[in-house]
This record gives structure tokens, sequence and C-alpha cells, in this order.
């Protein structure tokens, strides 16, 4: 089997391609190694298997995801601008690699559909730490769950 890792290039995607080699399967990984992770030379990371077929490119440019995804069986999804505090400043550039890279991803795999897919998150979707919402009497319904998000119980 050959596996797409997106994201591969960082430190889960490296974790994640070893144990595919080592379980016998076929790795290739799309990653844009941005700098702030891979530093300004941008070059493939020293600790990513030799056995890695490593396609340096954009998960929102739709033919880079197209290349990536020729003659792959399964998708592993890991692509994700992390860093809590830049996504409050860098608000377009996050949104648009997470959420739109994802969409460019899915959007490609509608003409190419692949055997598995899995999708990771990254704890940064969670923000800093607990916050307690204070609620006002018409939203008293709310309750905070148990990931960060307010929940409402259509009651209110």
């Amino acid at each position: 089997m050959h596996v797409l890792i997106t994201g591969g290039a960082g430190f889960i995607g490296a974790h994640v391609s070893n144990e595919l080699l080592a379980r016998g399967y076929r790795v290739r990984v799309l990653d844009s190694l941005v700098p702030q992770v891979h530093g300004p030379e941008r070059q493939r990371p020293t600790y990513l298997d030799n056995e890695v077929e490593l396609m340096v490119g954009d998960i929102r440019d739709a033919e880079a995801v197209t290349r990536a995804l020729s003659n792959v069986d399964a998708v592993i999804h890991l692509v994700a601008l992390v860093g809590v505090g830049q996504s409050m400043y860098q608000i377009a550039q996050y949104t648009s690699t997470n959420n739109l890279g994802t969409a460019t991803l899915m959007e490609a795999l509608s003409s190419k559909p692949v055997e598995r897919m899995v999708v990771a998150s990254s704890m940064s979707i969670y923000g800093e730490g607990y916050r307690e919402r204070r609620c006002s009497p018409r939203t008293h319904d709310y309750r905070h769950h148990r990931w960060g998000m307010d929940v409402h119980d259509g009651t209110g």
C-alpha cells in the first residue's frame, strides 16, 4: 500500500512515516517546509527517513495535491499551521492553510478516491487553556464542553 502523508515532514508526520515504513508501506509526503518549522533554507529534514518520497508543495495548490495523490491508496492528513498566538494575528494565513487546504485535498479526493483516509488535528485548535464563559440569562442553557467548546442543548 502506498500512503500519502500531508504535512508529513513535521514531528508527528516523520514518526508516522517511520511506523508505516517499518510495516512495509511505501510513503510519500507532501509538505511546504514552512520556515517556522524547517528553517529559512527549507531543506529536507534530516530526521525524515530517506525512503520517504518528499514532494515540496502547498496543500492549497490543487495541482500539487493532485500530483501527490497519484498512485496512492491512502491519505493521512496532518497539514496544519500551528501556533495559537500567531493564529490570532495571522488569521487569514492560518484559516487559508488549515481550512482551504483541507478543502482542496477533499475536492481532489472526490475525483480520485482512496481506500483509507485519516484526518488528524493539533491541540492548537483548543486554545491556550481553560476559559469559563459567563452566560447571560438568555443563554443559561449553555454548558462548557470538555474540549473547550460551549455546547448548547437546544432548549433555550
